[in-house]
């Protein structure tokens, strides 16, 4: 029975990842219907959900029944409390929560403590350590971004912390793998590179939200080769390399010309050549990326080691503590895409790089979406640095590119790297939560509504404008299906109000609108369709 729960599994697994990752995609490019109380897509949320809760159990049993040690029952119970209770405590506190980054991200926070606790428990139990201590901060972060409205005031503190933070490690950091990456306080190790990551991100935003103009351009490219160069210094090339194409894609989004784009490229090129000529290390990892064979036993040993791990999972993987992952060095962190491959098969792998990709996807449209160029500008800046930092990831462990030493995002082993990302994620549902505040004071500032409202006031009547659904009888008695009044308005409306409640709307026909006046305040609030204004 064990061995058959050891083969199967890994088929019930990546069928339900193959389902997960289905539904990521429909829900980014499906428009559902929104009503006032529930939230859309709500069934597909729910059904990843339950998905997610599957992939955990099947998973958590196949290494139980592997390990046979209740230590990893335990873990499992922590770990499920940990993921299922954020979710709910998210959705709680912000019904207007985008619900897919919130399950995209527990998938994969919950795909590195399944590979994780099959490589080394300890770590495994200080991954989810950190983990829910991160979950517990950034549950604050959407309020703190939705309530306050300094952030556009504070570009040179943003600067002068993060270049302050990025120097202490230059000087005083620990060495390693020959890299100056972070230092130790109070027993804790910091990565500061990681969580200076936002502040870069709200500083280059700061500068470029209100005015793109060459000269803000260059005080933006100052501030940040200041921070590149002193990553650059520390030899933490993978984080400056992400530092840089953030700043460079944040230039083209602020300006929209395209040879800035062109520019960074070309410098981007020329920076690597010039890495590759100064630092002894890269000149390693450039051979061991060339012809990793000549020297297998040598530079070329972690990347032969992670090719073989996943020429042997095949489509769906060797089984749940089958393979060999602890034969390719640092597997916890710069290789756990082998691990995951060789154990849990290449199309659970694809599935995980396409939720990365719906994660990009979610997050470019939120940015789009905003009608704050600042946070739009902060929005688009994590797009990048995230699916970028995916690539050099998953690029270096197949040999696509040459080896960075960066993490994957959420499920790699590392405190800041997880702590970072989910601050990040949270930063992205706050600027999500502003845009839709901002939508529905723009509709509930509609004239007619505003009149209705005022007038059903005066009355003591409390209408469905006021946070409050009809009363059934009322829904059957117009006909109201709860979403109907959505999707007239939208249809009907929205084109003519995008610019806001100050814009004048004329009619095709003075008649008619007052007639759709009359019939307004004749009938109230319930299933009016408005005339298409010009």
């Amino acid at each position: 029975m064990e061995q058959y729960i050891i083969v199967y599994s890994r088929y019930i697994i990546t069928l339900f990842m193959v389902l997960y990752s289905v539904l990521a995609f429909i829900r980014i490019f499906s428009r559902g219907k929104q009503g006032r109380k529930k939230a859309p897509f709500s069934g597909l949320d729910n059904v990843q959900s339950i998905l997610i809760f599957l992939i955990q159990f099947a998973a958590f049993l196949t290494i139980c029944v592997e390990k046979g040690d209740v230590d990893y029952l335990f873990f499992y119970a922590l770990a499920q409390i940990a993921l299922f209770s954020s979710m709910m405590i998210f959705s709680m506190a912000y019904p207007e929560i985008n619900r897919l980054l919130v399950n995209n991200m527990c998938l994969l926070l919950g795909t590195g403590f399944i590979m994780l606790t099959r490589l080394d428990i300890a770590k495994a139990g200080k991954q989810l350590l950190i983990a829910s201590a991160s979950l517990a901060v950034s549950m604050a972060v959407p309020f703190i971004i939705r309530r306050f409205r300094f952030w556009k005031e504070l570009t040179w503190v943003y600067a002068g912390v993060g270049i302050t933070a990025l120097g202490v490690v230059l000087i005083l950091g620990q060495v390693t793998h020959g890299s100056k990456l972070s230092f130790t306080l109070g027993g804790i190790t910091f990565q500061p590179s990681e969580f200076v990551k936002i502040l870069f991100l709200f500083c280059m935003a700061a500068i470029l939200w209100e005015d793109a103009s060459l000269k803000n351009v260059v005080i933006s490219g100052v501030t940040a080769a200041a921070h590149v160069l002193i990553l650059v210094l520390s030899k933490d090339l993978g984080s400056a390399l992400i530092f840089f194409a953030a700043y460079v894609f944040l230039v083209f989004f602020a300006t929209g010309k395209i040879r800035y784009l062109l520019a960074g490229g070309a410098g981007g090129c020329a920076a690597s050549y010039l890495a590759y000529l100064l630092f002894a290390h890269v000149k390693v990892r450039v051979q061991a990326w060339k012809d990793p064979w000549s020297v297998i036993d040598s530079q070329g040993y972690q990347i032969t080691q992670s090719l073989f791990a996943m020429s042997r999972g095949s489509w769906f993987g060797l089984g749940i503590g089958q393979g060999t992952p602890k034969d390719i060095p640092y597997v916890e962190t710069d290789f756990i895409f082998a691990a995951i491959t060789e154990e849990l098969g290449i199309v659970f792998a694809i599935c995980i790089i396409l939720i990365c990709i719906s994660c990009f996807f979610m997050i470019l449209k939120i940015a789009a979406s905003s009608d704050d160029s600042f946070f739009r500008l902060v929005a688009s800046g994590f797009g990048i640095m995230y699916i970028f930092q995916i690539f050099l990831t998953i690029g270096g462990g197949t040999k696509f590119i040459p080896l960075t030493g960066v993490t994957l995002p959420l499920i790699s082993y590392g405190g800041s790297s997880v702590m970072t990302t989910l601050i990040l994620f949270s930063i992205i549902q706050g600027i999500w939560i502003r845009e839709r505040d901002a939508r529905e004071k723009r509709r509930m500032n509609y004239p007619y509504v505003q009149e209705e409202r005022r007038r059903q006031k005066d009355l003591g009547v409390r209408g469905p404008y006021e946070d409050e659904e009809p009363e059934e009888d009322e829904c059957e008695e117009e006909g109201w299906d709860g979403n109907e009044y959505e999707e007239e308005y939208e249809d009907d409306f929205e084109e003519s109000y995008d610019n806001g409640p100050e814009e004048e709307i004329i009619w095709d026909d003075e008649m008619e609108a007052e007639r759709s006046r009359e019939e307004f305040l004749r009938r109230g609030s319930k299933n009016i369709r408005y005339p298409k204004g010009k």
